[in-house]
């Protein structure tokens, strides 16, 4: 039987380097357990009633964040639970990519068909979530009262949905839309078919209208809509001969010219590690800090741990330029970011250069010689980054959507 209690080990197995330096845990392991103890017992007590939990706004939509130690951890510890009991996870992004590059290369005809669903999280009833996970009692009691207090706490309560930030959230919408995703598998005509959270994909040796049909009445019967903006169609003849590609999850599919499937990082994501770069330039032209501008080059270049994980090795969690990129393919991508990089350290024109000045843009192509994306990924070249140093190097980029806006 799985435990299902609240200790301050099962919260240390959650612990990332960047929850170390938020919530001042100390220098070593002792220390971290010593406080996740104290707010262990603090959820079991029932101390823990989640009125810290405030919002805040992104892209026009609400985000909710709690911030104590014990509100964040016992929602972590819920998560875990409720992925391991009723066996729910947010899929693979990875390998939903790597299958994707391979069915695109099927010589028989197919269509593929991109969906979403219209605000996801705000339209899931949580009284049917509630009802779902009541209906069985596998969860204990505890964990679900402590589901209920999330969702009667005063910034959610008048709410409608599920609360978005909040690390249940994707646990629950996959347990509310599992049976959503197995009547889909099993349509006549549909031979794949991928969620990931709002987003889906779905191969089919049919037209797909009748499909999509389906698929809206579906939605319809559990509170839930397609979005009609953002439905497209794409047809394996324009794949095989190269006028279209399939754009998801942040990568572009394509055949070669060889036949075969290929994947590169889309136009955004390339975009926005662009910007990271420029940003970080920019902060360099005001401090002149070629430590602090070596460190983000090296931060959005290269790869680093994120949480100590012994059942990761010893290397624990890694993220990065190859980790978060990992399904790339076409790896002209990566020389194109590293001559961008290279034309903007030693070009003499420009808005970064003028900013910059000579003297500055000379000491800063030095400090920078040997930092690139090829070592990055091909290299997989780690960095060890402070715990300190997370939240400094991310500083220059709070304005980033404004800086893409303006080019």
């Amino acid at each position: 039987m799985l435990n299902q209690s609240f200790t301050g080990k099962s919260f240390l197995r959650l612990t990332s380097l960047r929850d170390i330096i938020r919530f001042k845990l100390g220098r070593e392991r002792a220390e971290y357990l010593e406080k996740l103890e104290i707010a262990a017992k603090k959820v079991a007590d029932g101390n823990c009633d989640f009125s810290d939990i405030s919002p805040f706004s992104i892209k026009g939509k609400k985000i909710f964040k709690p911030h104590l130690l014990e509100s964040v951890y016992s929602l972590r510890r819920v998560n875990k639970i409720l992925g391991r009991i009723y066996k729910v996870k947010q899929s693979d992004r990875d390998s939903i990519t790597r299958q994707l590059n391979a069915l695109i290369t099927d010589t028989s005809p197919y269509v593929i068909i991109k969906g979403d669903i219209s605000n996801f999280y705000e339209s899931i009833p949580r009284e049917a979530v509630l009802e779902k996970i009541e209906s069985n009692r596998i969860l204990s009691y505890q964990n679900r009262n402590l589901i209920k207090q999330v969702f009667t706490c005063k910034s959610i309560s008048a709410e409608n949905g599920l609360p978005r930030g909040i690390s249940i959230s994707s646990s629950l919408s996959e347990l509310y839309l599992r049976d959503f995703d197995r009547y889909v598998r099993s349509l006549e005509g549909v031979y794949y078919y991928a969620r990931y959270v709002d987003d889906f994909i779905i191969f089919s040796h049919t037209t797909g209208e009748d499909i999509l049909s389906m698929i809206a009445l579906k939605l319809k019967s559990i509170s839930l809509e397609l979005n009609d903006k953002k439905i497209k169609k794409i047809k394996s003849t324009k794949m095989l001969e190269g006028s279209q590609t399939l754009s998801f999850l942040g990568y572009e599919h394509y055949i070669d010219s060889d036949g075969s499937g290929k994947t590169r990082i889309s136009k955004n994501r390339i975009r926005k590690i662009k910007t990271r770069i420029a940003l970080a330039f920019l902060d360099y032209a005001r401090n002149h800090n070629t430590n602090l501008l070596c460190l983000r080059l090296r931060f959005v270049t290269g790869n680093y741990q994120i949480r100590e994980d012994s059942s990761l090795g010893a290397r624990g969690l890694m993220a990065g330029f190859y980790y978060n990129n990992k399904a790339l393919t076409d790896l002209e991508q990566v020389f194109e970011l590293d001559s961008y990089l290279m034309r903007l350290c030693r070009s003499k024109r420009g808005s970064i250069y003028r900013s910059v000045g000579d003297l500055h843009m000379r000491q800063a192509c030095r400090a920078a010689q040997g930092i690139s994306f090829d070592k990055g990924f091909n290299q997989r070249k780690i960095y060890k980054i402070a715990k300190n140093e997370f939240s400094l190097i991310k500083a220059c980029w709070k304005r980033e959507e404004t800086y893409e806006k303006k080019q």
